[in-house]
């Protein structure tokens, strides 16, 4: 849906206006040096591709088929082929989170060859991270209430430990000792129904929690209770308050970290007419991205078309601006110069400026773009795809 949003007088709204011309197909480009290039992997859920797009030029330079034995899992919703992803430092291998086909794969990004595939859930294997020096995968099995670590050279499972219920965003502290996740509730049950585990199992933690285990041992160091499902999160530089996204609101909190205390929040606009049907799996907003100064979040709000930019330190809202179709992700790029948002129901990229809080571009992807990683990828491997 399209919208031109209000706001008081005292925030800067992005101006409503035509949608940024899209980019059909990759125009060539102009010789390149030899040196790595910013690609931006964009896996779409339903096509079960990974685009490769150039920062740069802003055009699609290539595209990976992650589901080369044509597998079909039927499962309610839209299918996921591609619920994350993650690449290589070297830029040489891609790593994708195959939702609905349970597993992890991993790919030449040069060739596109398969090269080893891991089974972690049964029924949805979710968001991943990548540890700094490429070594594991942390991926949240989402109905085996576990988080599984990977082996990126073996595709081996080599620890995993108990998470929350239905565990989602994972992540790892930045030096490398500790790994992160949130969880979910059981969403098969109705909400007033989930919050009700009273002490951790060996089966799961508590609903609503954030577990902290070790990355070397596996072992869980902290369970520490949420107040609600928790979607995209992203730490403080100064590690003492996260921002997150939650369900069924329309817009981000502040926590306290350790101890989930809520600090702040900032409600944003909702599209007149936008109802429950507008976003999936309660989560009207889901992407969000900070800026490396810790001054400028990014959002993606899923319900009424648009990215928010928000000053981070008070949380107030800077502008929003208006994308495609379901916006369900947020990356940056560039520097932190732009944001990169997959508009999921569209098929295209949204591309927005963070200083001019306008949308540069929208590039055509694959469909049901879902998830977004940012990497150098070194100039040989992208001549594999005709030099583009």
């Amino acid at each position: 849906m399209r919208l031109c949003l209000l706001a008081s007088a005292a925030v800067v709204l992005g101006a409503c206006a035509e949608p940024a011309p899209e980019i059909e197909e990759a125009a060539p480009a102009s010789p390149q040096a030899r040196e790595d290039r910013e690609i931006a992997f964009v896996a779409n859920a339903e096509a079960a591709t990974v685009s490769l797009l150039d920062t740069a030029t802003l055009t699609v330079v290539g595209e990976i088929d992650i589901n080369p034995d044509g597998r079909i899992v039927e499962r309610p919703g839209t299918p996921n082929y591609a619920q994350d992803s993650d690449v290589s430092p070297d830029g040489r291998r891609l790593y994708v989170s195959r939702g609905y086909l349970g597993d992890v794969a991993a790919f030449d990004v040069a060739t596109g060859e398969q090269l080893w595939a891991t089974p972690v859930d049964l029924v949805r294997a979710d968001h991943m991270t990548i540890s700094a020096d490429g070594a594991h995968l942390y991926v949240a099995a989402l109905t085996a209430n576990r988080v599984r670590r990977i082996d990126t050279q073996t595709g081996e499972v080599t620890g995993e430990f108990v998470s929350g219920v239905f565990p989602h965003d994972t992540q790892v502290s930045p030096d490398g000792r500790l790994v992160f996740n949130t969880s979910l509730g059981n969403m098969q049950v109705p909400v007033d129904r989930r919050d009700n585990i009273d002490a951790p199992s060996e089966t799961s933690g508590y609903a609503y929690e954030l577990t902290v285990a070790d990355a070397a041992s596996m072992e869980v160091q902290e369970r520490i209770r949420t107040p609600n499902g928790v979607r995209p999160w992203h730490m403080r530089p100064d590690r003492d308050a996260f921002y997150a996204q939650t369900h069924n609101h329309h817009g981000v909190i502040l926590f306290s970290y350790p101890g989930i205390e809520e600090l702040g929040r900032l409600d944003l606009p909702v599209a007149d007419g936008v109802t429950e049907e507008d976003w999936d799996f309660e989560a009207p907003h889901h992407g969000l991205a900070l800026t490396h100064d810790g001054a400028t979040l990014c959002l993606a709000g899923r319900a009424s078309d648009y990215a928010a930019l928000v000053n981070a330190a008070d949380l107030t809202l800077i502008a929003t601006v208006p994308v495609g179709d379901a916006p369900g992700w947020a990356t940056l790029a560039r520097n932190d110069e732009i944001c990169l948002l997959p508009n999921s129901r569209a098929g295209t990229v949204s591309v927005v400026s963070l200083a001019a809080a306008e949308e540069l571009a929208r590039v055509s992807v694959g469909e049901g773009p879902k998830h977004i990683s940012v990497a150098s990828v070194p100039a040989d491997v992208l001549d594999q795809f005709g030099g583009s």
